[in-house]
């Protein structure tokens, strides 16, 4: 995407078009460039302040997450296996992506560094890559675990191996950019004016293998995305009927326990009742075995409930962990459609260029081209709502922190 856009900067003026004088000397062209990245910086301000933002929380809730499941969080099933994994791309992903953008949208024509370019342009593919790559080999986790529970699963060895190849795979299309990505120099022109421009771009030279090899990317991108959601549809249909299936169970057994309770108060009741002998009040008479039988049953019924509520437990949290890599896989994929729309647009319309949108529709074109930003930066949040030991354990973390600086504040104080 950055390379289509990076094409299609051959623009005609748009909003800057006023920045330019009639002809002028290299310097003097120098300094219309300068200007225009000045000009283009204000435009796209509140573009960046979002995209800091992200990259701030982004990059500390990652780091919440590693440190909580690699130290504090066991993980004897192999459940959150790839958590971590996935945290730690994301981590780079965010700082990739944000540098990135950032560095992008204040130096649009004049971009300062050519090894600076190519490395984070390297990084924020190989980020994306592995991050989805990773998100198809959860997919693939729980639709053997939920789908396919009797079947073949992903043991420690076929886990480490699917990291090993999405890494190399990453590693595979990430690597060539370092090679053909770049700064390049050209001219570009609005309003009947050229001046030189400095633009980092995916690919500096165009060519018929370049053109085949951004193809395979998208081509590549697209089918992730169709996989991953093609083995999520028969999961969404378990979990719904996994829930609704709990709440029925849970309803039933509530009322069995609860009429178990009410008989055994009712047997207990009669066989305690006063007996009239002769005329003569007797007090209750309660037989050894009777009082035996009678706790026993509300022995038996109790550690029933009691372990009906653990199994039942058990089964939420289940659930809620299959909801939440749900959610996750959710966020990923309409976290990368404003991105292909974008894409297809700068395509199809072969006459249109962005920078000839008002300010307004240059920072919404580029909140879209670059919402797959989100795919790095939510997941903590949705790791919160959704895993009652990672929230548990951040909240000791904090209150841990607030009580050592609060512990050193007085100390310091005191001496």
């Amino acid at each position: 995407l950055v390379s289509v856009l990076s094409f299609k900067r051959e623009t005609r003026g748009g909003v800057f078009g006023d920045c330019f004088p009639p002809r002028r000397s290299l310097p003097a062209m120098e300094n219309v460039t300068r200007t225009l990245s000045e000009t283009y910086a204000r435009v796209v301000l509140p573009n960046t302040v979002l995209l800091a933002l992200g990259m701030g929380a982004g990059a500390f809730g990652n780091l919440a997450v590693i440190t909580l499941y690699v130290s504090r969080i066991k993980d004897k099933k192999g459940d959150r296996y790839f958590i971590p994994v996935l945290a730690s791309v994301d981590c780079l992903g965010c700082l990739a992506s944000g540098i990135f953008y950032t560095t992008d949208n204040a130096f649009l024509f004049v971009y300062p560094s050519d090894a600076l370019c190519r490395l984070l342009i390297f990084l924020l593919t190989f980020a994306s890559g592995f991050s989805a790559h990773t998100l198809l080999a959860i997919a693939l986790q729980r639709y053997l675990l939920i789908c396919r529970p009797f079947g073949k699963q992903l043991t420690l060895f076929w886990r480490r191996l699917s990291l090993g190849v999405i890494t190399a795979v990453s590693l595979g299309y990430a690597l060539p950019l370092l090679g053909i990505g770049g700064i390049r120099h050209s001219n570009s022109t609005y309003l009947q004016q050229t001046f030189p421009s400095h633009v980092c771009v995916l690919s500096v030279e165009s060519s018929v293998g370049t053109l085949l090899y951004f193809g395979l990317m998208a081509l590549l991108t697209v089918a992730n995305i169709l996989v991953t959601a093609g083995l999520y549809i028969p999961i969404t249909r378990a979990i719904y009927r996994t829930f609704s299936f709990q709440k029925r169970t849970n309803c039933h057994k509530n009322q069995e326990w609860r009429s178990s309770e009410s008989r055994s108060t009712q047997v207990s009741h009669v066989e305690v009742q006063e007996t009239r002998v002769g005329g003569q009040t007797r007090p209750p008479a309660v037989s050894p075995k009777t009082e035996t039988r009678t706790i026993t049953q509300k022995t038996e019924s109790a550690e029933q409930h009691q372990e009906h509520t653990h199994a039942s437990k058990r089964d939420r949290v289940k659930a809620k962990i299959n909801l939440m890599f749900f959610i996750i896989i959710l966020v990923y994929i309409v976290s990368y459609l404003p991105t292909l729309g974008i894409l297809i647009a700068t395509y199809a319309l072969s006459d249109f260029t962005w920078l000839d949108l008002s300010a307004e529709g240059i920072n919404i074109w580029l909140f879209c081209a670059r919402f797959l930003l989100l795919n790095h930066v939510i997941n903590p949040v949705i790791y919160g709502y959704f895993d009652l030991k990672f929230r548990t354990e951040f909240v000791k973390l904090c209150c841990g922190i607030c009580r050592r600086r609060k512990e050193y504040s007085v100390n310091s104080q005191t001496t």
